[in-house]
């Protein structure tokens, strides 16, 4: 192993960093090479740079006239050149301003600085990588964004634990979700996902929830390390006064000194730049220090380093700008309020159609946040309706066979009414009479 690997074990010895991180995570630096040199040759070489492999004219990274013209209001230097590894640091710090803004529980919290990904994507696959070993354990509801699967199971070969989502009277499943993660500590690391708002579900837990989830890792904790990841891809599309504000990222970074809580969040779905592909993650536990933040914001480097090397300089400058631009919180309400109007109208739809007798092939899931909604199919195979409904123009989205999902936030407020008119439809075409 690297000695400057060892480096950062050490520092991160005796936490529950040390404790959780996987072969991988623990074999992981940041190299002393072309980087590092090059980003000493910025501060210290005042003639002449040539390091880093860039062209350079006049001072100012070199570029064509087109691509001048197309990014015309940004530098060269914030539109081509290479972002540092961890991000544009003006960036990070913003967003980190931001997030506690947000999660007011977080101020006065030991934080990471929010180490910016190529995507939420990317950041969860990183996380993966960092702490996810053959035959661990992640739990999951039995509502999931399915490339966790493909990120987990497959890339990391962990082993998925589901509990089911919803009880009875359609509120989160407090008590299944404390059965199943007594179960998946049994290996000696628990690890796990939640994803609020949910997708496919398009909820969020209450208050109350959250404290449950909360107690119940708190006191599995004192037995076992655990890593809880928060996909905050939704984050702040809310549509209603019960549920629960803050990312639960803020209920955990403090919780005990035996959970490492992980923010996978970023601007993608946030501030509606899907193609922007820039994420960030954010790390806390109880009694970290800044030496630990630093530690482990290296390790992150080291993963970013060897992968993709950085994140678009572009996009950040651009994100960056548009967070300090005097209209930027009105305009991103303004939009939220678009998505909450479409969720409105839905609402009503499935309320009128309760009043007249619901589809009995259909049941509405509990939705109250975020992009989505979904139906659980009973009597009839989710996919079939799927492939129905695209022989009548409307794409949806099959789960397990047995849940439909329907990204209101893709339709225009009026045509909610008709889209959702052609599912039931469709859902009572195939239901045997």
């Amino acid at each position: 192993m690297s000695n400057l690997a060892n480096e950062l074990n050490a520092r991160l010895e005796g936490t529950v960093v040390a404790r959780v991180m996987s072969d991988l995570g623990r074999r992981m630096f940041f190299p002393r090479g072309i980087v590092a040199q090059s980003a000493e040759a910025k501060a210290r070489a005042h003639r002449f740079n040539a390091t880093v492999g860039m062209a350079y004219q006049d001072g100012e990274p070199m570029t064509l006239p087109v691509i001048r013209e197309l990014t015309a209001g940004l530098t060269t230097s914030e539109s081509v050149a290479y972002a540092p590894t961890t991000g544009l640091p003006a960036l990070r710090t913003l967003w980190q301003q931001r997030m506690i803004e947000k999660n007011p529980d977080l101020k006065d919290v030991t934080l990471t600085n929010p180490v910016v990904v190529p995507g939420l994507t990317a950041g969860i696959s990183l996380i993966a990588d960092m702490f996810a070993d053959p035959d661990n354990t992640l739990l999951l509801p039995d509502l999931f964004w399915g490339n966790y699967r493909l990120t987990f199971a497959e890339r990391r070969l962990c082993r998925i634990r589901e509990f089911p989502f919803f009880d009875n009277a359609g509120a989160f499943n407090s008590a299944a979700f404390t059965e199943a993660a007594r179960g998946a500590s049994s290996g000696g690391k628990l690890m796990v996902m939640l994803n609020f708002p949910n997708n496919p579900a398009g909820f969020t837990p209450s208050p109350s929830d959250v404290d449950r989830i909360r107690t119940t890792l708190v006191n599995l904790a004192e037995s076992v390390p655990i890593v809880v990841v928060a996909d905050d891809a939704y984050f702040g599309l809310n549509y209603s006064d019960k549920l629960y504000t803050q990312s639960i990222f803020s209920a955990l970074a403090t919780a005990h000194p035996n959970i490492l809580a992980v923010k996978v969040d970023g601007a993608t779905k946030e501030d509606f730049v899907w193609g922007f592909r820039v994420g960030f993650v954010t790390f806390s536990f109880k009694g970290m220090t800044r030496d630990h933040a630093d530690a482990l914001e290296t390790k992150m480097a080291g993963m970013i380093r060897s992968i993709f090397s950085s994140s678009s300089t572009l996009s950040q400058s651009i994100l960056l700008k548009a967070l300090q631009h005097p209209d930027y919180a009105a305009q991103k309400e303004q939009a939220r309020k678009v998505l909450e109007a479409r969720f409105r109208t839905l609402q009503s739809v499935l309320a009128a159609k309760e009043k007249e007798g619901r589809a009995p092939a259909l049941t509405p899931l509990p939705c109250n946040s975020g992009y989505f909604m979904s139906f659980r199919c009973q009597g009839i195979n989710a996919e079939e309706l799927r492939l129905t409904l695209l022989d009548r123009g409307v794409g949806t989205i099959s789960v397990k066979d047995q849940y439909l999902r329907v990204a209101f936030a893709g339709v225009d407020e009026r045509d909610i009414k008709e889209l959702y008119r052609e599912i039931f439809d469709a859902a009572e075409a195939l239901t045997p009479s």
